[in-house]
């Protein structure tokens, strides 16, 4: 019985059938990532590649060449390029093998001149503390967690963790994956008055909101919604559409009809809205009007680009549960959102 299974595994035959099996998981893999940016994706991750039986097909490669080596003696000086042949896979294999399960990928940013110490791992994960009054010899505590997970809008999506605080257990549940996500203002009548500026400094589109009777700073220009600030562009919400004031000249066009337009200095103008407008050296688009709402994690427009993805959290302590809503994905890091649940 034995001899029969070393047989087998040692088989030229069972060679080819390895070949096979792996070609069509390798081809299927491709096909089913061809539409997307990167490749694989978690969607295949999960279908194939880190899946038990494709790493069995690789367990049996590393048997079935080694013990090839062995049964053909291909130790001889004249099958010396055979040997070579399996060497080359198993080698690759292995290699294969510290990638999976020791090593690690990332992306650093290194400028011209910089040294960095620091790389972003292109694995995501759900990151968080715990703090509440849980006390241990007179010193609060702190619990962390790092979940690492692997999202796809492909997939049915599972993240449910538990986590003890003390007496206290807070449970974290995945509600809802975001493909191609932003934070934006959901409408609400009963919510505050925003204004959304999106500016494109550094090449890369940036959202702000713009809270009505507050005054805000974007890259050192003032911006104010509904309360007058000397120095700063004041932008006026009224029941004839909105208005604004600059201390800069300026100038805008107007995407849908390519029409352009002068700012001018210290005068009250009628804001185009989705519009491009260049205030010193600061491009930005007014989208929409004023919207009263609340802030939360909703689908990006398809024409932009899928930087980031969100997730919808259910989080649950001591008999209450809010969502929280987080934005994220491969190579980005955007700092902790805080919540307040049962204390």
């Amino acid at each position: 019985m034995q001899k029969k299974i070393a047989n087998f595994l040692f088989s030229t035959r069972l060679t080819a059938v390895l070949f096979i099996v792996f070609a069509i998981a390798m081809a299927t893999g491709t096909i089913l990532d061809r539409n997307m940016e990167t490749s694989p994706t978690p969607y295949t991750r999960q279908l194939i590649y880190n899946t038990w039986w494709f790493e069995a097909i690789m367990v049996f490669f590393v048997i079935n060449f080694i013990g090839n080596i062995f049964r053909f003696r291909l130790f001889r000086k004249e099958k010396w390029a055979t040997l070579t042949l399996h060497l080359a896979f198993i080698f690759i294999l292995l290699g294969a093998f510290v990638t999976r399960y020791i090593g690690y990928e990332g992306a650093m940013a290194i400028r011209e001149g910089a040294t960095e110490s620091q790389m972003l791992s292109l694995k995501t994960y759900i990151k968080g503390r715990i703090v509440g009054d849980y006390k241990i010899n007179g010193q609060l505590q702190q619990r962390n967690f790092e979940e690492e997970v692997d999202f796809s809008q492909r997939l049915d999506n599972n993240f449910d963790k538990s986590y003890d605080y003390g007496n206290d257990n807070i449970r974290i549940k995945l509600k809802e994956f975001i493909r191609g996500a932003e934070k934006d203002i959901i409408p609400n009548e009963n919510g505050e008055a925003y204004l959304k500026i999106v500016e494109a400094s550094g090449g890369q589109p940036h959202n702000h909101f713009l809270k009505e009777g507050e005054v805000q700073s974007i890259h050192n220009i003032l911006f104010s919604l509904n309360k007058y600030q000397e120095g700063a562009i004041n932008i006026t919400d009224t029941d004839e559409g909105l208005f604004i004031s600059s201390p800069y000249d300026g100038e805008y066009l107007t995407m849908a009809t390519m029409a352009q337009g002068k700012l001018v200095k210290d005068s009250l103008q009628r804001l185009a809205l989705r519009s491009r407008y260049i205030i010193e050296g600061l491009q930005m688009v007014f989208p929409k009007p004023v919207v009263r709402g609340n802030f939360g994690i909703v689908k990006k427009a398809d024409i932009l680009k899928n930087d980031e993805d969100g997730v919808i959290l259910e989080v649950s302590a001591n008999g209450e549960t809010k969502d929280v809503g987080l934005l994220g994905g491969q190579g980005s890091y955007n700092g902790f959102e805080d919540v307040n649940v049962g204390g």
